[in-house]
């Protein structure tokens, strides 16, 4: 049965009521869930927010604030993420250290932008590292003295030119007025709404592989390793093919293949990726046959091709060809998660071209479809189902050294933030 993923979203409005910009929340199911690591909430909503929805489709052309620790930040796991569309909130309790400073500083040069989060008294400004580089201070106005909230607007923006000042927690029409009177720039609280609860079929990543992965992209990089890896399981190449949408947010960029969808990540955002993918709370022990099945038909498809080219399509499309199965969901309605090509929907979905007519003679091997195959590949059964045997056994043994070496790898480290 397929499951269900949550996540929780809240509107930021300017003083038009028009949308800035939705909070982003976790939720478990339903309900909001507490969560004794707060990085571990945060973790969640991006890795739901970037690899089972995908920017676009949770906050469209408006910006994203996702709450985060600045611990987040040192660690670098901000990077998972694309700069566009993102504004981290970050709770400042006492001034940050001087690591702490370089880091946000660092990233704010990188083009991601900061909210200085949970403010109320003028302390929390004054004495603010984080004040100078953020692009929104939010206001807590049920908490700060009223007399005090002129003043608070007042020093944000001048240790802060140019930054935008949200009142939040507004809860009626009289706070809504007396903000605007303030000279807020933005608001948020329930008497816009409250949060949101939007849902989906999960899609899950393989905790094996993504184990595996995660480990594989710790010290040396070897790109030979990273790509084997990934091809080993159909639902971490779904999962990473959906990372290219997230992390070309605004862009019409395709992709024809597995080792262009890494490329296009690049190594340390998919090392960041990975740790995301190998700690999913929404992670489960890999579906083996049919993960077994999407190798096998990789591999074969490959067999089958004698242009390179054509030979790296193919091991693609013969991996996706098995996430209807993962997924229970129709496969052209997932392949329209992805950022794939005309040319490769045509060939899964339609036998098309060189890489469909391989495809299909895999499929007919399977079902020791001796009528298909002669029609196909007239004279070679006995080869094709000899070269499927062979390449179903190598696929077995695959499986079993990602499990292999995810297992070893759970037992000696913890995949997430150190």
């Amino acid at each position: 049965m397929t499951s269900e993923v949550f996540l929780g979203r809240q509107q930021v409005v300017d003083a038009e009521r028009g949308v800035f910009g939705y909070e982003l929340l976790y939720r478990g199911h339903d309900q909001t869930i507490p969560v004794d690591d707060p990085d571990a909430a945060t973790r969640c909503v991006m890795e739901r927010v970037f690899l089972q929805w995908g920017m676009e489709h949770v906050v469209g052309d408006r910006f994203g604030l996702l709450n985060a620790s600045a611990s987040l930040i040192v660690n670098g796991l901000h990077e998972a993420m694309p700069p566009e569309g993102i504004i981290i909130e970050v709770r400042e309790p006492s001034p940050f250290d001087a690591t702490t400073v370089d880091a946000l500083r660092h990233a704010r040069r990188n083009g991601y932008h900061f909210a200085l989060d949970n403010v109320s008294r003028l302390g929390d400004l004054e004495n603010s590292e984080l004040l100078p580089l953020a692009s929104i201070v939010k206001i807590e106005v049920t908490m700060a003295h009223h007399a005090e909230v002129g003043r608070l607007i007042m020093v944000a923006r001048e240790r802060s030119p140019g930054v935008l000042v949200l009142a939040e927690k507004v809860e009626s029409q009289d706070e809504f007025n007396r903000c605007v009177d303030h000279g807020f720039d933005l608001f948020q609280g329930y008497h816009f709404g409250e949060p949101e609860v939007l849902r989906r079929p999960t899609r899950r990543a393989g905790r094996r592989a993504a184990t595996a992965l995660h480990a594989a992209l710790q010290d040396e990089i070897d790109v030979t390793q990273v790509e084997a890896i990934v091809a080993s399981d159909p639902a971490l190449t779904f999962r990473l093919l959906t990372a290219v949408n997230a992390n070309a947010f605004g862009l019409d960029r395709r992709v024809t293949t597995l080792d262009e969808a890494i490329a296009l990540l690049g190594v340390r955002k998919l090392r960041w990726l990975a740790d995301l993918l190998a700690s999913s709370i929404d992670a489960v022990d890999d579906d083996t046959d049919e993960v077994v099945r999407g190798t096998a038909r990789a591999d074969m498809v490959s067999l089958l091709l004698d242009d390179d080219d054509l030979v790296r399509f193919g091991v693609t499309t013969g991996l996706l060809s098995v996430v209807d199965r993962l997924y229970e969901a129709p496969l052209a309605e997932l392949l329209g998660e992805l950022p794939m090509s005309d040319v490769a929907i045509r060939a899964l979905l339609h036998g098309a071209g060189p890489v469909g007519e391989a495809l299909d003679i895999v499929r007919a091997c399977e079902q020791d479809d001796r009528a298909s195959l002669d029609q196909l590949a007239p004279g070679r059964y006995d080869e094709l189902m000899s070269m499927h045997h062979r390449t179903m056994d190598d696929a077995r043994q695959r499986h079993a050294m990602v499990a292999s070496a995810s297992v070893h790898t759970a037992t000696s480290e913890t995949p997430g933030l150190t």
